[in-house]
């Protein structure tokens, strides 16, 4: 079947959208500087020292003195006064798609383009308006609560045989709400709908740059065996997590003990109470030094990114809605460079990820692969260690089977 000429305009300007930024910056010989995951410098444009910058992992360019940004047709806009059509055409090397028998002009098609691309930039801001919002409630959050001595956290980590670790990422709220789904408001809206609250251990998410971004949230039920709260879904009569994240994960870390003057070992576990535990095995054999740093990556996708494909399971099967049995579908070992994950600074020299031996085999086994092929580099040591087979580095550290 022939394309139409309006399927033939999309096409083109999807291949001209394909386009990196980082392309059009490397064509036009703009020289710029690395800054964490950006590169900044003068604007070739309006001037400046640092006002343009490159966010390598959105792929998109901003240009604080002008308020302009997108990605990369909008640059070649910006760069060359040019109009959609001719930005298209720079970046794919074609002209726009001609064809007897078009409804729309170019002129239509391309208008219709720019404006599925505002529309775009709107959810992309209002969303952007979102999370900056939840930011600041969370962080509202993080300051109002106390230090962990001699609070219910002390008591819930004591009884996991955890050591009150040196650390200002841990924090002690007496109540914090726990939501779980939604619930329509008299004007139409739909709001989290809040199951109940209660003392809770908080875990601040840091980003590359050391700014706060989230939130690590544990509940605590000091009544409990292991001392973490359960919820129960009123609806399904299911049991919850007792722990949640709220905010910005992607990229982030929880850095439970810090270097004083820059890492260069690094101990890094999906959860919090992995890397304690380690830590406090560690502490009461004297085996760490000022150089060492014991950090969460939050959850096992955040320590290992995205994976560029996934994989039926070679061993499981489950149900689906019509009751036939399949292999589930898990992320693979080879990482997505282009997505985010947990960050480790430049100055680590030696990594040590720490896998749980309680968790899904498989698909922790290619998450921690993915992980170590993730921030392997030159001049970097990566190695994984598990702990015993269906337990955890918690369960090594209490003695138990």
């Amino acid at each position: 079947m022939s394309r139409t000429p309006s399927s033939e305009f999309a096409a083109w300007a999807s291949d001209a959208r394909a386009v990196s930024v980082l392309e059009v910056i490397d064509r036009r010989g703009i020289r710029l500087r690395r800054s964490g995951t950006e590169l900044v410098g003068p604007c070739p444009v309006c001037g400046g020292t640092d006002r343009f910058g490159v966010s390598i992992r959105k792929n998109v360019f901003h240009c604080r003195g002008s308020g302009r940004g997108g990605d990369a047709i909008s640059l070649v806009q910006y760069l060359d006064g040019a109009d959609f059509l001719a930005a298209c055409e720079d970046l794919t090397g074609r002209p726009p798609p001609r064809g007897e028998g078009t409804r729309a002009s170019l002129e239509e098609l391309a208008a219709r383009e720019e404006e599925r691309r505002r529309k775009a930039a709107e959810r992309d801001k209002d969303a952007a308006t979102f999370r900056e919002r939840e930011r600041h409630r969370l962080y509202g959050l993080w300051r109002a609560a106390r230090a962990l001595r001699g609070s219910m956290a002390e008591e819930y980590l004591a009884l996991r045989a955890i050591a009150l670790p040196p650390t200002s990422a841990l924090r002690f709220a007496p109540s914090v709400s726990y939501f779980h789904g939604s619930e329509a408001l008299e004007d139409g809206r739909q709001a989290m709908k809040e199951l109940g609250r209660g003392p809770a251990m908080l875990a601040a998410i840091t980003d590359a740059r050391g700014f706060f971004s989230g939130l690590h949230i544990t509940w605590i039920d000091l009544n409990r065996p292991k001392g973490k709260a359960e919820w129960i879904d009123p609806e399904t009569g299911l049991v919850l997590p007792s722990k949640k994240v709220r905010g910005s994960k992607q990229g982030g870390a929880i850095v439970l003990v810090k270097a004083p003057d820059g890492a260069r070992r690094m101990f890094a576990a999906e959860g919090i109470e992995t890397v304690l535990s380690v830590w406090t095995a560690m502490s009461a054999k004297g085996l760490v030094a000022p150089d060492m740093a014991f950090v969460s990556g939050v959850d096992l996708g955040n320590l290992a990114g995205r994976a560029t494909e996934t994989l039926s399971h070679p061993s499981l099967k489950v149900a689906d809605k019509l009751g036939r049995k399949r292999a589930p579908r898990v992320p693979g070992p080879v990482p997505d460079f282009s997505s985010a994950a947990m960050h480790v600074p430049d100055s680590v020299s030696d990594l040590l990820l720490l896998g749980d031996g309680d968790s899904e085999a498989v698909a922790t086994q290619w998450s921690m692969e993915r992980a170590l092929a993730r921030h392997s580099r030159a001049g970097r040591k990566v190695a994984i260690a598990w702990a015993p087979p269906g337990r955890d580095f918690n369960d090594v550290l209490r003695g138990t089977e």
